[in-house]
């Protein structure tokens, strides 16, 4: 398990930082946004950003937004594209807001995984953040 930690906290430090989405929102309400990092032997921009656009898209945040606060979700994306494990590794204290992004990994749309992509499945840490 110790072994595991570590090597959880090395591939997160070599991850691929994504674009950041931002869902729209009234001027000076808070703002939502959702980084994506992707296992660093993962690096298809082009599938990265159809995988973001996918959960973005899913996503619908539940009013009132926690200003300042962040969920992260950790999943796996298997070969065929479906989200074969999910887990939250941080939540907001905001339930519905945490669900709202546990919910949009789980049903988005994603394409399965490029073929020339060695390995069966893909970890991706997903980040859901309310800036104030």
């Amino acid at each position: 398990m110790r072994r595991r930690g570590r090597c959880h906290r090395i591939l997160l430090a070599a991850a691929l930082v994504l674009v950041t989405g931002v869902l729209a929102t009234a001027a000076g309400a808070p703002q939502a946004s959702m980084k994506a990092y992707f296992a660093s032997n993962f690096t298809d921009t082009t599938y990265q950003q159809a995988a973001v656009n996918a959960v973005l898209k899913a996503w619908k945040p539940a009013p009132p937004l926690p200003a300042g606060k962040k969920t992260v979700v950790i999943s796996t994306i298997a070969r065929d594209g479906k989200v074969v494990e999910t887990r939250f590794n941080l939540k907001s204290g905001s339930d519905p807001f945490d669900q709202s992004a546990l919910q949009a990994v789980k049903t988005a749309a994603l394409p399965p995984l490029p073929k020339a992509f060695p390995v069966n499945s893909v970890e991706v840490h997903w980040h859901f953040e309310v800036s104030r």
